[in-house]
């Protein structure tokens, strides 16, 4: 039996002749296939549009200590100057604390969510050591070039100084691989009845407290007080491919986060032509205006229960594809690419 070693921080794209570095603590792996999924995604579009990119993995879910030994390395490669970049973009807020380390003009950080919002795992406030930890992001953040957030409550929460250099980018979505299909040959690879109603709750940590699946529970209960069963679905930590299938075979995708950046799952399940009712975070007001069927609610199980009645008996699949084209993945990088332009970095495809 060969035992796979784990190593805190690596490398785990590279290019000899790379000109840009990318780090972060969030990519896929084969025991979190879709963690940082977005990262990945982004990375590769941005080496089709012609950057060559070294990507920097840090795995600070093993342990605090691994950002000091990053410290240290990135301390290090402006020491020896032994790797020159010409400019870096960083992933995540603690990952931002300590890149800056790296002695390096330009440097872009981009946020994704309870780094500069806070975490809010209930309907109360916000614990004392969340609301120090997003602060010192938040003020941090001037010491880069550039930033970028998910949303625009993200960006009003940053200090004014720092917002005067910040856009507003969410994470786009690959739209060949979310796209719609067939409902009744999506059911038959999962093994669902086409005559059941299928509520979709997906996320990367579905149990996280700050997803709140407690509430979606209650609000599936309400909802079925109406309509009789209804399958909640969970899809925990899937393969990137079993998850379009999934929103293809759903009837209605249902999101009860207390705090979110800009959640790339309602975004997927628009793209997907899947309804979607979801709490008022982050940008997804923003993303299903104008949607239909979909519906934004409070934190309220019988507020969300009624919603989803709502969307479950208009028994129809969503306009979202054809009113949000600009979630696409090269949007994204467009709008990335026009900020590294900004910063002098030309890119030659």
């Amino acid at each position: 039996m060969v035992t796979t070693v784990i190593k805190p921080i690596e490398f785990v794209q590279r290019d000899p002749r790379a000109d840009a570095l990318v780090v972060t603590n969030m990519w896929p792996e084969s025991s979190r296939p879709v963690y940082g999924i977005f990262v990945e995604r982004q990375v590769e579009f941005l080496r089709q549009a012609g950057l060559r990119i070294d990507v920097l993995y840090v795995r600070g879910y093993i342990s605090k200590m691994i950002y000091l030994r990053a410290a240290l390395l990135f301390l290090w490669l402006s020491i020896s100057r032994r790797r020159r970049y010409r400019f870096v973009h960083v992933h995540g807020g603690e990952m931002a604390l300590v890149a800056r380390v790296f002695r390096i003009k330009p440097m872009v950080a981009t946020y994704h969510g309870d780094d500069v919002l806070g975490y809010k795992s209930d309907d109360g406030p916000i614990s004392r050591g969340s609301r120090l930890r997003s602060l010192i992001i938040r003020h941090h953040a001037a010491l880069f070039d550039a930033t970028v957030t998910q949303s625009k409550e993200m960006h009003d929460r940053l200090p004014q100084h720092v917002q005067r250099h910040n856009r507003v980018i969410h994470c786009g979505v690959d739209v060949e691989r979310f796209a719609p299909m067939d409902r009744g040959e999506a059911r038959r690879q999962l093994g669902w009845d086409d005559a059941e109603r299928v509520v979709l709750f997906a996320a990367t940590k579905p149990y996280e407290p700050r997803k709140r699946i407690d509430l979606a529970e209650a609000a599936v209960k309400q909802a079925e007080g109406d309509l009789g069963p209804i399958r909640f679905a969970i899809a925990e930590n899937l393969p990137l491919d079993s998850i379009p299938i999934m929103m293809n075979a759903a009837d209605c995708l249902l999101m009860t986060s207390m705090n979110e950046g800009g959640p790339l799952v309602v975004k997927e399940a628009v793209l997907c032509a899947l309804p979607v009712v979801a709490t008022d975070v982050g940008d997804v007001r923003k993303v299903l205006d104008g949607v239909s069927p979909s519906a934004i609610c409070g934190h309220d199980a019988h507020e969300l229960g009624t919603a989803l009645v709502d969307v479950l008996k208009a028994n129809r699949r969503s306009d979202g594809r054809d009113q949000r084209a600009e979630l696409d993945q090269s949007t994204t990088v467009k709008q990335l690419l026009d900020l590294y332009n900004d910063l002098g970095i030309r890119v030659s495809s």
